[in-house]
């Protein structure tokens, strides 16, 4: 089959003409067959999406008079965990999230046309299922898989900077536009204090603090009046990116992100609550160290389980409290909350769908972990009990819905004698493999078995990315692996492991948006015969 001539300006109408399978071939081709280097093929393929992901709420007003949420651009996301995972892995293997981060990009341009069935992609085909509600009959197969056929609209015209003024006075303007919804402000003034790189440490501080207090106090019947913690992860996919593209080459990120921190909603309850709480309960949180030399026991790892997955949000408030009261650090207590949280998913989760708000939870307390880990904020004693209320929340939402007996899963301990029996040389290669069938309880049996049998965990968790990158169409899957091994790495409790069996049981079990791998097949012919 003739190709053509592969070049920048074919990927970017490829992208903005919703042709999917034709921009991640000549995004391969541009960097295995020309060489162009794959961090400006990145950097380009961001550029040529940036002006079409903004919307102008996440609030849509139907017909009815009701309200329904509006998806959040994941387009960005994609490419936070592509370059966290290329960091992570390397090697060929380390291209495929690349990959799989362009095969996306172009199925998530104009959600709010996709939702209303104007305009092709993911969320059109797939969520929407707009080919049965406006078919098409001149046009086969699904009509929503693309190619456009109208051009992309933009909801948010590029700014030029603000750069008058104090850079403490632009600081304060910024958040608090952000706050206020003054979308021009806040963009125009993060242009002009991402210009000077003596700012960029307090840029980002303030980026990802903004993003972090923007949180829905709960999702249980609220509906579309939540973010599910977006704003967040926006925001350390955009510190992320600046860092890896180089912040003089970071425009396009940042106008793919700043502007929708600042749309609604945008919900501070929660952030009040735990700022109120603080106020009586602990009056001197801005002094508390980030690690103490009394981290947290076993015992009292269990009752913040305890409290995380049975009880409501004073359980866990009175659980963090005693815990910080009595000396712990505020990372020892934010390490304690991620592995508490990993019983639920090791332990409960069986419904393939349920996965998705408990995920996000976990990469929202990634954020924090890392805002917690490379900036000092007053503040930052507050973090443990948004990422645990969170959790927290997301567990109680859960619960709302019926268990569905055909969703059961058989216990991983049934198979357990299996996977002991399974010579440890030979265990890897079966755990991708069950892991690709979607078998969560033999995947996770042999993860149980290998961790308890061995001290290796790099070629572990490598062969749990890699499988979980075959899935094509989801950002999440990326953005998952890249929050469960850095949290992996940075962990100090002495379960730290049961991030590894969490991350295991995600990806062998979170429903997937397609069933076949056709973008790992782009990849492999591209990419698979370089050194592993």
């Amino acid at each position: 089959m003739a190709l053509g001539t592969a070049s920048v300006e074919r990927m970017r109408e490829e992208i903005q003409g919703v042709r999917y399978r034709e921009a991640t071939e000549t995004f391969c081709r541009l960097v295995s067959e020309d060489g162009q280097p794959l961090k400006a093929m990145i950097r380009e393929a961001i550029a040529a999406a940036a002006p079409y992901v903004q919307v102008p709420s996440h609030l849509m007003r139907l017909p009815s008079g009701e309200m329904r949420g509006v998806n959040y651009d994941h387009t960005i996301l994609g490419w936070r965990g592509a370059v966290s995972l290329l960091e992570e892995i390397g090697g060929a293997r380390g291209v495929l999230p690349s990959v799989q981060a362009m095969w996306y990009v172009p199925q998530g341009l104009n959600i709010w046309e996709q939702i209303i069935c104007e305009f092709p992609g993911h969320y059109a085909r797939d969520a929407e299922r707009c080919n049965a509600k406006v078919p098409d009959p001149d046009h086969e197969g699904d009509r929503f898989d693309g190619p456009a056929w109208t051009p992309p609209k933009i909801y948010f015209e590029d700014q030029d900077p603000i750069e008058k003024g104090s850079a403490e006075e632009r600081l304060r303007r910024m958040s608090w536009a952000i706050s206020e919804g003054e979308r021009d402000e806040a963009y125009r003034l993060f242009l002009g204090l991402a210009k000077d790189p003596a700012n960029r440490e307090r840029l980002k501080d303030a980026i990802l603090f903004a993003g972090i207090i923007d949180l829905q106090d709960t999702l249980i019947n609220r509906g579309g009046y939540q973010n599910i913690g977006h704003k967040a992860i926006r925001a350390r996919a955009l510190v992320h990116l600046a860092d890896y593209l180089g912040w003089e080459n970071a425009h396009e990120v940042i106008y793919t992100v700043v502007p929708d921190l600042g749309c609604a909603p945008r919900l501070h309850g929660l952030w009040t609550e735990i700022s109120n709480v603080l106020r009586m309960e602990l009056p001197k949180s801005a002094s508390i160290p980030k690690r103490t030399d009394k981290p947290l026991t076993e015992p009292e790892l269990e009752r913040l389980t305890e409290a995380m997955l049975w009880g409501g949000p004073y359980d866990v408030n009175a659980a963090l409290l005693g815990l910080l009261k009595r000396g712990a650090g505020i990372q020892d207590v934010m390490d304690g909350v991620f592995v508490a949280f990993q019983r639920y998913i090791i332990d409960v989760l069986e419904h393939p769908s349920l996965f998705s708000h408990p995920t996000h939870a976990l990469d929202y307390a990634n954020v924090v972990q890392h805002w917690l880990r490379n900036f000092d904020n007053p503040h930052q004693a507050k973090g443990p009990f948004l990422a645990a209320r969170f959790m927290n929340d997301t567990i109680r939402s859960n619960a709302i819905y019926p268990r569905d007996a055909k969703f059961t899963l058989e216990p991983r301990k049934s198979f357990r004698a299996w996977a002991d029996g399974v010579a440890v040389d030979r265990m890897l290669p079966l755990v991708e493999k069950h892991m690709l069938e979607q078998d969560a309880p033999r995947a996770c049996a042999l993860v149980d078995s290998y961790l308890d049998r061995t001290t290796e965990r790099r070629r572990l968790l490598d062969v749990i990315t890699y499988a979980g990158c075959h899935w094509q169409n989801d950002p999440h899957v990326m953005r998952n692996c890249s929050s469960s091994l850095e949290e992996y790495r940075n962990n100090e409790t002495p379960r730290r492991d049961d991030i590894i069996r969490g991350y295991a049981k995600h990806q062998s079990r979170y429903i997937k948006r397609a069933l076949v791998h056709d973008c790992h097949g782009v990849w492999y012919r591209h990419f698979g015969s370089m050194k592993h």
